[in-house]
């Protein structure tokens, strides 16, 4: 999405229907219902309890990956384009938004591979799938967490550390919604639920590219992260398990285990104060292991 487009959908953002329309993920549902969540919610013509939950905590990565490239792009967080952060925030987390915190601009200059470019237009991906997100949810939305953006050392030092982190983040974030997606009933919530995860998907393919073409050093995170070339296999540059053709999935406690650092916390990492919505104090779990990229749902909660 370009800048141009992002900066429609800011411009829009006090009109709903057109702010989806902008987007471009609205469908003719949506445009006919024009309620929010909470209000589709009280109609019972809406998202279900359990789907507001996941589409919230998918929020709390949004905005860990939206402030993540703001940083890096231009060396300020997302509040700067106008999109709001405020909403149901837990534990110290503060309603009006949570603080970013260790975010600074990178300095992005390859050209092999389009890296400045591409990590641009998925920066203003990220921030386009908050203000939706957020649009969406409507008085259900959560706050921004407090963020910590260099919880695992690194990130901002070079490009290839900016390219190391992207990849971490969206690989964290396709597994998410993988996880998820066998909760969801309502139709315009699983079609719009898809096209975020098709998007996330396409900067995984590039992310993976980019770091095997310029060798870039990224960790492996659990036992179903499939990372890249030259830490990877030198076979394997998607992370897709070729026996299936699938991805990892990962449940919510998988998830937080990784956004806070370890097994059996509730906050911490990039998630000082733990994360937003239904999902808060939920203790994170042992990590996922190969297990994750077979065929079968592992849980989400």
């Amino acid at each position: 999405m370009s800048k141009r487009i992002i900066e429609e959908v800011v411009a829009a953002s006090s009109n709903r229907r057109k702010f989806l329309k902008t987007l471009g993920v609205a469908t003719a549902a949506v445009t006919a219902m024009g309620v929010t969540a909470s209000e589709a919610e009280a109609q019972s013509s809406g998202p279900t309890t359990t789907e507001v939950n996941v589409l919230n905590f998918a929020l709390n990565l949004e905005y860990l990956e939206a402030e993540f490239y703001t940083y890096g792009q231009y060396g300020f967080g997302i509040e700067q384009f106008g999109i709001g952060v405020s909403g149901v925030a837990n534990g110290g987390n503060n309603p009006s938004g949570g603080v970013t915190t260790n975010g600074s601009k990178v300095t992005l200059s390859n050209s092999l591979v389009f890296t400045p470019a591409i990590t641009a237009e998925i920066g203003s991906d990220e921030r386009a799938h908050v203000v939706l997100l957020r649009s969406f949810l409507g008085s259900l939305a959560i706050a921004k967490p407090n963020i910590n953006l260099t919880a695992l050392g690194f990130g901002f030092g070079s490009e290839s550390e900016y390219l190391s982190l992207a990849r971490i983040f969206e690989d964290i974030g396709v597994s998410a919604y993988g996880g998820a997606a066998y909760l969801l009933s309502t139709p315009i919530v699983i079609q719009t639920a898809a096209r975020i995860l098709a998007t996330e998907a396409l900067h995984v393919g590039s992310l993976h590219t980019q770091i095997a073409r310029l060798n870039v050093t990224t960790p492996v995170l659990d036992g179903a992260d499939l990372v890249p070339p030259p830490v990877g296999a030198q076979n394997q540059y998607l992370p897709i398990n070729i026996s299936n053709g699938l991805p990892a999935i990962r449940t919510v406690p998988q998830v937080l285990t990784l956004g806070y650092g370890g097994a059996g916390l509730t906050q911490g990492g990039f998630f000082p104060l733990g994360v937003n919505g239904a999902f808060s104090g939920t203790p994170s779990a042992p990590p996922a292991t190969s297990a994750n990229l077979g065929t079968q749902p592992v849980g989400f909660a």
